[in-house]
């Protein structure tokens, strides 16, 4: 693939990431960025694949600009009620990476397991938050996987799409996850039903 494509995807990554984000499957996410950038599929989904690092260019807000600019953070993900809620809700919806098919033992089973790989320093998860209403409005799910590089999943509550939160997620776990993971590729997978 020629480095443009992805130069092109860089120069115009808000809109790049605004799409992977909002997208609710893989080749739905492919369909967007080809649309966008004006590319074959095949491209869009080279750019899919591209390390997070591609897109970070030199203008990543200062720590803390996010939130203080949108009023919006993510916390780390905690075993509680609340918490417990917001990962059933995502794993009964149906544009997540779950398809909507885990039911309550599957959804604990998953939610324990994530918990202590996040104990053993495998993973972080993060709740995002609208701290201006003080309402959880997804979830970030960062995952080292066997080659040493971190799988990241954003899931927002489909009533709170396309409000920007994908893209503040993106924001803020890319930098959570460059520090708790140093030297490692974070890279954006877009949600494929039914895994």
């Amino acid at each position: 693939m020629s480095s443009n494509v992805i130069e092109t995807a860089a120069q115009r990554r808000r809109e790049v990431l605004a799409a992977i984000s909002s997208a609710t499957g893989a080749e739905d996410a492919a369909t967007a960025v080809s649309h966008l950038l004006a590319v074959s599929t095949d491209e869009a989904r080279e750019v899919l694949r591209a390390p997070l690092e591609a897109f970070a260019g030199g203008s990543a807000a200062p720590r803390g600009a996010s939130e203080a600019a949108g009023g919006f953070a993510l916390h780390p993900f905690r075993d509680s009620e609340e918490h417990r809620a917001l990962f059933h809700s995502r794993s009964s919806d149906a544009s997540s990476a779950t398809g909507g098919e885990w039911d309550e033992e599957r959804t604990e089973k998953e939610r324990r397991e994530g918990l202590s790989r996040i104990e053993s320093e495998t993973a972080m998860w993060f709740v995002a938050v609208d701290t201006a209403r003080d309402a959880h409005v997804g979830l970030v799910f960062g995952e080292q996987v066997s080659g040493g590089d971190v799988d990241v999943a954003i899931w927002i509550r489909p009533e709170e799409r396309k409000r920007g939160y994908g893209l503040s997620s993106l924001k803020e776990c890319r930098r959570e996850l460059a520090a708790f993971f140093p030297g490692k590729h974070v890279i954006v997978r877009a949600p494929v039903a039914g895994r």
